[in-house]
């Protein structure tokens, strides 16, 4: 009898922290996130009071198991001043550590820069991979997808119910899927350019 009643509790045991820590199979999610990147000259934690090394962003995130895909909208001001929009979709895993407590997830993507005609440039254009400007009419936005810088991913996520916050590494680089498939190869994705460290506040919506 004895022995019944602790299998029983041993079985209650393992049965009751997964059932609390399960992840749904599926999860589409809207999110609100800030991203800060520190200058070049300037130390991690010194650059935190500056608002300009604040960059804030929407995104939608959908997840089948652990295959993850999300949709991120950036603004941003570019070098010549004009206001600008960085969409990055990016494919990712999600692999659970301890259920829905917490997550590991790695990707990659691409970021398209597209600005929009305004006052002093009168016609839309790309910024490409190596900070190339293009006029939208030059090419179509296959080719600008084709030849925009590769973003990739690191972090981790932990899921409360129907809120998720995740934080993250966000690292843009200088390689475009046309470097991939030409000489430079695969392996300079890892060309990182710059990275910033991201936390994300996101809600389930089914």
């Amino acid at each position: 009898m004895l022995k019944r009643v602790l299998a029983v509790l041993a079985v209650l045991c393992i049965l009751i922290p997964a059932s609390v820590g399960a992840r749904s199979l599926v999860n589409v999610s809207l999110g609100f996130g800030a991203s800060y990147l520190a200058p070049d000259d300037v130390e991690f934690s010194q650059g935190l009071s500056n608002p300009d090394n604040w960059h804030f962003h929407g995104e939608i995130s959908a997840r089948l198991a652990f295959i993850q895909a999300q949709a991120l909208v950036f603004p941003m001001e570019c070098p010549s001043g004009n206001q600008g929009i960085l969409l990055v979709g990016m494919g990712s895993l999600s692999l659970p550590m301890a259920g829905s407590l917490l997550s590991l997830e790695v990707g990659g993507g691409i970021g398209l820069t597209y600005i929009p005609s305004n006052s002093e440039q009168t016609r839309p254009s790309y910024i490409l991979a190596g900070g190339e400007s293009k006029d939208v009419s030059s090419m179509t936005f296959g080719e600008a997808l084709y030849r925009s810088p590769i973003y990739l991913q690191a972090g981790v996520a932990t899921e409360l119910g129907p809120i998720a916050l995740r934080l993250r590494y966000f690292m843009s680089t200088q390689t475009a899927l046309e470097d991939i498939f030409g000489e430079k190869g695969f392996w300079s994705i890892f060309n990182v350019d710059s990275g910033a460290l991201s936390l994300v506040l996101s809600l389930k919506m089914f």
